[in-house]
């Protein structure tokens, strides 16, 4: 039976103080329904307790007042007058006794409890066991200090949260699963060159070791001069640049060189290059075999600045989540720039310092190794660092310059292809006029030769018929001396025998003188006689002889005049031959030179993809997370706020969103409690596991959680 005192003391006032663990008699209870729960995953924050008591008398449904109420204990079960079916329904009670108000020092409060059991004890009596309500009963006298909040919704109110684009307030890891591809949200593109019609064509920078802007000559006279060197962007450079508007002028110059390729030959490099006014190049305009081109002079380049997206951030429609900006910073949303060419880099969007994506392009065209470098301004650059520059543009932007930089590189390269049989026949134009001369020497000489040893040998012919003649001659002259001496011998014996046959015959007298001169003339005769036989043998001799000596001469002239005329034949034959030969050498040189393959001047190399295929240029894409990963953060984040993890205090509302707020707190410091210490550590706790403050009741689990703005004024 439950103790009831019927009437009051009339001087003490002991046992009649009402307060959460004693209910006085003549106590006042309250059945109702509320939506919030003891496990204080949720509770309400009503203005003041005068507004709970309204809430539970008007706003949550059927309530039943229970008057005068006999003694309890908290903490021990309580039994109602009421049927178990009525108690049933309800899960908290408000308890006040209307008397403690005329009790000297009594606090006049209400108390609230949770029904945490509802036992039936008899048809007209259920018992009930309550927990005390510690934030409703206890929460509006407490206040709290600066506290060590780890996560809430003062993350989205914060009206300084997206200062510095994020960067100072959103970047707390959340420690959530953003999935393993991000999705292309938008694409942004900056073109600087291509091969289609619809983009902006390029140029060809032409690299020469010779002159190009001298006479080439012809392919008999050839000429060639060393090129002056050059000094593009302030690089020594030992050739020539030269550079064509379009690929079609280069053929134009090629072909007007076509018929001269020592000149092509001299070309280093043709390499594909951007329009180069964009880099404000400096050039003089030459001729060149009457094609005008521009001749690269000294300086350096410019280094554009480009803004791909003006206020970027305010073009990516989040949707639902239209107020979580932290899904406007990394690792929710990247900027990929690219410039197709497998070196893309990955920005963080809160590290770019304007609303804008602005992009600096620096160009180096000048051989070796041409480049084109992209990097976003001033990206991860503090407020307090430094931007170098000058008349070019931007030259370090104090950020991450370019170690955040994406490259289009190994540009590419062509081939001029030479007439190579003209390229021989005119760089051997002197060589071929060499032989050609030293094959007519060395016919020449061959019939020099000839003519003299024919000269020679009918001077030796000449010469033995000459001799042969003179020997006819003396042999004739003496075999003639010979006869006139023998006559002469004859006549002397002659005359000398007549005188003696006179003489001898002068003893005889006359007589004897005739007979004796008969007898001499007689002798004289016979020695006439003998002496004309001997002439004549010696002029048959001599003629033998003569007859001998001219036959043997002829014999040999005419063996000598044979040798001489084939040899002349043979020699003349052979030099003839060796001429032929010597010239047939030459003719087969050139006509093997016609097949000549044709030579190539400078190199075919490079990456001409993109140029071909695409464009050269910059994409920039934006990247966020999938719609699965992007919603389940987002419901999150709509529901419990973004990561803190920084002290701050609450406001004494605990309402920084419209309709409900949450808190996590990681230290807890409360300045001011009007309870034990075990009720300041219970709503300690309450903070500590994580809290959701409701304004409006009625609100808990009924309304779409993203219809929660925030409150003006909330900062941190």
């Amino acid at each position: 039976m439950t103790s009831t005192i019927q009437d009051l003391p009339v001087s003490k006032d002991w046992g009649l103080g009402f307060n959460y663990s004693v209910w006085t008699q003549g106590t006042a209870i309250t059945l109702c329904s509320v939506p919030w729960n003891s496990d204080y995953r949720d509770i309400v924050r009503f203005d003041n307790q005068g507004a709970l008591d309204a809430y539970l008398k008007t706003s949550s449904g059927a309530t039943i007042e229970i008057t005068k109420l006999s003694y309890a204990k908290f903490g021990q079960p309580i039994r109602l007058d009421t049927p178990f079916h009525t108690v049933q329904n309800y899960n908290y009670i408000r308890v006040w006794n209307p008397a403690n108000s005329s009790i000297p020092g009594d606090t006049g409060r209400a108390y609230y409890y949770f029904v945490t059991d509802v036992t039936y004890i008899a048809p007209n009596t259920t018992q009930i066991t309550v927990q005390l309500d510690v934030w409703q009963t206890f929460g509006y006298g407490i206040k709290f200090g600066n506290c060590y909040i780890q996560q809430g919704h003062i993350g989205i109110a914060n009206e300084n949260s997206f200062t510095n684009f994020g960067r100072d307030y959103l970047t707390v890891p959340e420690g959530l699963d953003v999935g393993n591809e991000y999705q292309i949200y938008k694409r942004y593109s900056m073109s600087i060159a291509g091969a289609r019609d619809s983009e902006p064509d390029y140029e060809v920078m032409v690299v020469s070791s010779v002159a190009l802007d001298v006479d080439p000559g012809t392919v008999d006279a050839p000429k060639l001069q060393s090129a002056k060197g050059s000094s593009m962007e302030n690089l020594p450079n030992g050739a020539e640049i030269y550079l064509f508007y379009s690929m079609e002028h280069v053929q134009e110059y090629l072909t007007s060189v076509s018929d001269k390729p020592w000149i092509g030959q001299g070309i280093m490099s043709i390499q594909a290059v951007p329009p180069m006014g964009r880099y404000g190049i400096s050039t003089t305009a030459i001729s060149l075999n009457g094609v005008v081109v521009p001749k690269v002079n000294a300086g350096t380049l410019m280094r554009p600045y480009s803004t791909i997206e003006p206020a970027f951030r305010d073009n990516i429609d989040l949707g639902r989540y239209g107020r979580l900006k932290k899904f406007l910073t990394y690792p929710y949303t990247v900027i990929e720039m690219t410039t197709r060419t497998g070196t893309p880099i990955i920005l963080k969007p809160e590290c770019l310092q304007y609303a804008d994506i602005g992009v600096v392009e620096v160009p180096h065209i000048s051989p070796p190794d041409a480049r084109i470098a992209f990097y976003p301004y001033r990206y991860n650059a503090a407020d307090t660092s430094v931007i170098e520059q000058d008349d070019k543009g931007i030259l370090n932007d104090g950020g991450e310059f370019l170690d955040m930089a994406t490259w289009i590189t190994n540009l590419p390269t062509f081939s001029v292809v030479n007439n190579g049989y003209m390229s021989f026949m005119a760089s051997n134009r002197n060589g071929i006029a060499f032989q050609h001369s030293s094959a007519d020497w060395s016919q020449q000489r061959a019939q020099a030769g000839i003519n003299t040893s024919y000269d020679q040998a009918t001077a030796g012919m000449m010469l033995s018929e000459n001799m042969t003649q003179r020997g006819v001659f003396a042999a004739g002259q003496q075999t003639n001396l010979q006869n006139q001496t023998m006559a002469a011998h004859t006549m002397v014996n002659g005359i000398a025998g007549i005188a003696q046959g006179a003489i001898g015959g002068a003893a005889a007298g006359p007589a004897g003188v005739l007979g004796g001169a008969g007898m001499g003339l007689g002798n004289a005769l016979v020695a006439g006689v003998n002496t004309a036989i001997d002439v004549d043998r010696n002029n048959q001799a001599l003629g033998i002889s003569n007859s001998l000596a001219t036959g043997n001469n002829v014999a040999s002239n005419a063996t000598a005049a044979y040798m001489r005329d084939t040899n002349k034949d043979l020699a003349t034959f052979s030099a003839n031959g060796d001429y032929q030969n010597a010239l047939a050498g030459i003719n087969a040189k050139v006509q093997d030179a016609k097949l000549t393959q044709p030579t190539s001047s400078g190199q075919v190399g490079g990456d001409a993809f993109n140029l071909s295929a695409y464009r050269w240029g910059l994409d920039v894409k934006i990247k966020r997370l999938a719609p699965a990963f992007m919603n389940a953060i987002g419901e999150y984040w709509l529901r419990y706020g973004y990561a803190i993890n920084r002290f701050g205090r609450m406001p004494e509302s605990f309402m920084v969103m419209e309709k409900f707020t949450y808190w996590k707190l990681k230290e807890t410091y409360i300045t001011e409690a009007h309870c034990p210490e075990a009720f300041k550590q219970v709503i300690r706790g309450i903070f500590e596991k994580g809290v959701t403050v409701w304004k409006n009741p009625n609100d808990i689990g009924t309304i779409d959680i993203a219809d929660n703005a925030p409150l003006g004024g909330i900062r941190y």
